[in-house]
């Protein structure tokens, strides 16, 4: 696709601080919601991941599936770990690899957690009607899936001037 440059890094540059910005004051709202259950927004994270992965995963495909870094992963299911919320197994195929998998009490606390988020969600998303939630919905699915296939192409950084 070709793109008049100066006009869409403009463009490109609101959309990345609007998203941000949306990204914050979200973050802090659900943060303040799911605080009184004892989690974050990094919990119900991974929680939602494991939950899309009923047959388990390991510390490394959390990693890079989140893309964080393995000792936040294991500091996060750790803590997990101790509510019960997730189990973590030696790998039936191999002993050194853990399989970390959602329980019944995960899922009781995702289900806890997403009641918590709703009204945050309502307040969030009351200004559009249903076919403006739903562009919208459908936007930023596309973004995700083409930043999703996109992983391993990381930008150079660019050099100050």
């Amino acid at each position: 696709m070709e793109y008049d440059c100066p006009m869409r890094a403009e463009l490109q540059g609101q959309a990345l601080r609007e998203l941000s910005i949306l990204h914050q004051l979200t973050t802090t709202r659900l943060n303040r919601a799911l605080r009184p259950l004892g989690i974050t927004t990094t919990h119900t994270s991974l929680l939602f991941h494991l939950m899309s992965t009923p047959e388990g995963t390991s510390v490394g495909e959390i990693a890079d599936a989140m893309e964080v870094n393995q000792p936040a992963v294991s500091k996060t299911i750790k803590a997990l770990t101790d509510r019960g919320v997730v189990t973590v197994e030696p790998a039936p195929d191999d002993a050194r690899r853990r399989v970390v998998r959602l329980t019944q009490a995960g899922g009781e606390l995702l289900t806890r957690a997403m009641m918590a988020m709703h009204p945050d969600a309502t307040l969030t998303f009351e200004s559009l009607d249903d076919d403006r939630l739903r562009n919208l919905i459908g936007l930023v699915a596309e973004v995700n899936a083409h930043l999703d296939a996109a992983r391993a192409t990381i930008a150079p950084p660019v050099d100050a001037p």
